[in-house]
């Protein structure tokens, strides 16, 4: 899988939408029991059994000396049918591996994963095929789509949620944002006012310094942001709004592509009505409203309105 691959967001509603698309052909299949591999397939696992009517048992799988264990004290009959769950079918063995544990003990199985690619050792014999150059990005797994975690290759020494990628808007975050109008009334004069302001009092308590910087300012607009971030100290990545891409109007859009882009899993926004579209649209980053210091956790989903009349 390529290093540089947009995160595809897994959220439990789309989870639940690849599952139900089976369910009437495994419910024909007339399977025994489902088997989980730990632990990314435990919840859709636990999903799938409750609609079948199954029973549920799991499958771990120690990585280093590849070697596949029973998780769960009950096991499945001998010689019973299994649908064996993962979340994603990948470049490793843990899949090939769980699926010849079991068809060595006798058990015969058809296997779902949430998610392959062209890439995955094995195709699954269900589930759907990400889009080319996306990774599949699971609520279970929030931090595991970061570079600092790919570093790890899949063997993290320190607890998942430091390897979180943390991303910040500019304006309303870390200087006054202006009002809009402003601009449309003397463009020159409020850019140059822009440029010397301080940066605000009250901050985000985090490591800032080298945090990603996703701004709705027009590219153009580069070479004097990145002077008045280089003034206050803070040297990390500027990403900015390519009109080519997004208009003024796309702004949240622009956002919400540079998060999945760059893999963020957190992202903290000022301005309230941007931030619902962002959380809309990078279904799985934690996307946060700073509120002048307040700070707001954002959910949004899309609804169809006529289910509310």
């Amino acid at each position: 899988m390529p290093q540089h691959c947009n995160a595809f967001p897994y959220d439990y509603a789309l989870i639940e939408s690849v599952i139900s698309e089976y369910l009437p052909q495994w419910r024909a299949e007339r399977f025994d029991a489902v088997v989980a591999i730990a632990r990314g397939g435990i919840v859709p696992a636990t999903m799938i059994a409750t609609e079948l009517s199954l029973p549920l048992h799991a499958v771990a799988y120690a990585r280093s000396q590849r070697r596949v264990s029973w998780y769960t004290v009950d096991r499945p009959p001998a010689r019973c049918r299994i649908l064996l769950v993962e979340d994603i079918a990948g470049r490793g063995t843990t899949l090939s591996d769980s699926a010849d544990f079991l068809r060595r003990r006798g058990y015969e199985l058809r296997i779902f994963a949430l998610a392959h690619d062209t890439e995955s050792r094995i195709r699954p014999d269900f589930g759907p095929a990400v889009p080319d150059g996306c990774r599949a990005w699971f609520p279970w797994e929030r931090h595991s789509i970061t570079d600092a975690f790919d570093a790890t290759f899949n063997r993290p020494r320190r607890p998942q949620h430091e390897y979180a990628s943390w991303a910040i808007d500019l304006d309303g975050v870390l200087l006054m944002d202006l009002p809009q109008e402003r601009y449309a009334m003397a463009l020159h004069d409020t850019l140059a006012e822009r440029d010397l302001l301080p940066l605000n009092e009250t901050l985000p308590a985090l490591d800032l310094a080298r945090s990603t910087i996703i701004t709705g300012r027009p590219e153009q607009d580069r070479p004097r942001t990145r002077a008045w971030l280089d003034r206050h100290g803070f040297m990390g990545p500027l990403i900015m709004r390519d009109e080519s891409r997004h208009g003024a109007a796309d702004t949240s859009r622009h956002k919400a592509a540079a998060i999945l882009e760059r893999r963020h899993t957190h992202f903290i926004e000022s301005d309230p009505v941007q931030a619902l579209d962002i959380a809309r649209r990078a279904k799985l980053a934690r996307v946060i409203w700073w509120n002048g210091g307040d700070a707001v956790m954002v959910y949004a989903h899309s609804v169809d309105t006529l289910k509310f009349l």
